[in-house]
């Protein structure tokens, strides 16, 4: 069994994404895999990246192109998506952390996978995620163990997979997908998790950076502080993100697959 899988579902132009994310988890933890589902096919400069990892850095990672079809293929559904991937897709794995492809994760002590394998134990739970302030919201980034979760989740996601329609009248009632996942989560309970708040960006959010320097400056010296981000420590952070493009294979991948925002990454980590 391998230890860990981090898994993302991906929609439209934010295949973009791809190659980076993958990147940047491989070369912070080898021992990860990383499996991604799309509802559209890679570009040719995308998998001409994903060509460069497999050659240079590692072949741990597998991309499903069209993965997500109809009745599943739009945007309010495919959202929930994520957090119905069929348990044969991770049954390789003892752990799953389902991300959001535009971040760039960065290496931390302890680990991802043993930080939130700690907060499993604390909470008394197969999974680790937090509530919202005041809502019945689970955050989109999601850990769990992948035989407890799936002995207790699987009957839900398949009814999901084989009654589209009953999870098209879900949706409809629910506001988004993190309200979603509270509802399927009901069938584990939720522990200790208001005792014990665990809930890290595990690196950079790459949305961040499209709302200019000032956004940029708020969110890597509060984040530390911020409950929901958990950042580590500015100087850091900076040192591996740095590292990042250091690197003679993400300077190639950027050649042949520029994107928005790492270069204006690139310009903010340069000016602070």
């Amino acid at each position: 069994m391998k230890p860990l899988c981090i898994s993302v579902t991906v929609f439209g132009g934010y295949t973009k994404f791809i190659p980076y994310y993958i990147y940047s988890i491989l070369k912070s933890y080898p021992d990860y895999y990383v499996k991604v589902f799309t509802n559209t096919d890679l570009s040719s400069g995308e998998k001409t990246c994903l060509e460069m990892i497999e050659k240079n850095l590692s072949k741990n990672f597998r991309v499903y192109e069209r993965f997500i079809k109809t009745p599943f293929n739009t945007k309010q559904v495919g959202k929930m998506l994520r957090f119905l991937i069929p348990y044969n897709q991770y049954k390789d794995f003892e752990n799953v952390y389902i991300g959001d492809v535009d971040f760039l994760i960065v290496k931390e002590k302890p680990s991802l996978l043993d930080a939130h394998l700690d907060h499993c134990s604390k909470i008394k739970l197969p999974y680790s995620n937090q509530i919202r302030p005041d809502s019945n919201r689970l955050t989109g980034l999601h850990f769990f163990k992948t035989q407890p979760y799936y002995k207790k989740m699987n009957a839900i996601i398949n009814f999901y997979w084989d009654n589209p329609d009953k999870l098209q009248n879900k949706i409809e009632k629910l506001k988004g997908n993190e309200q979603f996942l509270y509802d399927m989560i009901k069938h584990i309970g939720f522990g200790k998790l208001r005792t014990y708040h665990y809930r890290p960006h595990h690196g950079f959010h790459l949305g961040v950076i499209r709302n200019g320097p000032s956004r940029f400056k708020d969110y890597v010296l509060n984040g530390t502080t911020h409950k929901f981000h958990q950042l580590p420590e500015y100087q850091t952070l900076k040192k591996q993100l740095s590292a990042y493009y250091n690197d003679p294979l993400f300077k190639n991948m950027i050649n042949v697959h520029p994107i928005k925002e790492i270069l204006l990454l690139e310009k903010q980590l340069q000016m602070y």
